[in-house]
């Protein structure tokens, strides 16, 4: 509890703190309210201002490429894994079906990637590197040493802070929970 005289100094206090109070009461909430920091105290602004930033310096980079940033993800994932379902892409690189379909279309397009139905399952499209696609891999890590040059930090730093963003990707958050099995259910004819 706050002293009286602090009350008598800043009376706001126990307003607040009575308000507090209530909306706790009536919330049913153990969740103390924090201080509105600034715009540069707010993590999320750091994340956003940070990944904005990350994507103007590499974007020129790309250029050379001819792709873009989510097109360069989608050839990533295919030089390390092989050929992918589209679900799989989607899942890998946290996108929704209408995001990377059309990015895979233009992929195809500028002859990069190739997508295929599966004959044992119509619904199931396979996406794969064409030649092009997998020579362009060359060009890309001889550009990624240039970017690294570029950003003129030390690789250390850099590798900390990749691993530092990947744990806060896995650990922030509410955890998901595991996929319930699904329930048969009997026809009766």
């Amino acid at each position: 509890m706050l002293s009286k005289r602090l009350l008598a100094v800043i009376p706001e206090v126990g307003v607040m703190q009575r308000e507090v109070r209530r909306k706790s009461l009536n919330a049913k909430s153990t969740i103390a309210p924090v201080e509105m920091p600034g715009l540069d105290g707010h993590l999320c602004f750091a994340l956003y201002a940070a990944s904005n930033h990350m994507t103007r310096l590499f974007v020129p980079f790309l250029q050379k490429l001819g792709v873009t940033y989510p097109q360069y993800l989608v050839l990533v994932v295919l030089w390390e894994r092989g050929p992918q379902g589209v679900g799989d892409l989607a899942s890998l690189l946290r996108m929704d079906f209408g995001t990377l379909s059309p990015m895979l279309k233009r992929l195809e397009t500028k002859g990069f990637v190739t997508r295929e139905r599966q004959a044992t399952d119509e619904r199931r499209v396979l996406v794969d590197l064409t030649p092009k696609g997998l020579s362009l891999r060359k060009r890309t890590e001889q550009m990624l040493g240039e970017f690294y040059c570029f950003l003129n930090m030390p690789l250390e730093e850099l590798t900390d802070l990749k691993d530092r963003l990947h744990h806060f990707v896995k650990s922030a958050g509410p955890k998901e929970s595991p996929a319930l099995p699904r329930k048969t259910l009997k026809l009766v004819s």
